[in-house]
């Protein structure tokens, strides 16, 4: 167990990774995949770190700018496959009937 302050806060320091890959995750409503794949990387390294060495706290922050990052990932692949599929102007028939030889 670790040693609790007077604030009932664990005497850890948070990890920086871990800081950064939530405010880039959050920050992918701005910058989009800007933001969310580096906050998905920090994320990892973030959790890999805090495994190798136990001093280091901000497990919750991590995982919570994992599924941010995700979820925002997620999102943007949807929208571009929603954008792309709903593009008017050429129709499947028109792209079988395309003579490559």
């Amino acid at each position: 167990m670790s040693e609790r302050s007077e604030h009932g806060r664990s005497g850890k320091e948070t990890s920086g990774l871990a800081i950064a890959s939530l405010v880039l995750s959050c920050l992918s409503i701005v910058l989009g995949p800007l933001g969310c794949l580096p906050g998905i990387v920090c994320g990892h390294l973030a959790r890999l770190d805090m495994r190798r060495n136990p001093d280091h706290g901000g497990k919750g922050i991590a995982l919570a700018g994992l599924i941010v990052g995700y979820i925002f990932f997620f999102l943007i692949i949807l929208v571009l496959f929603w954008t792309t599929s709903t593009q008017p102007g050429v129709d499947i028939k028109e792209i079988r009937e395309v003579k490559i030889w």
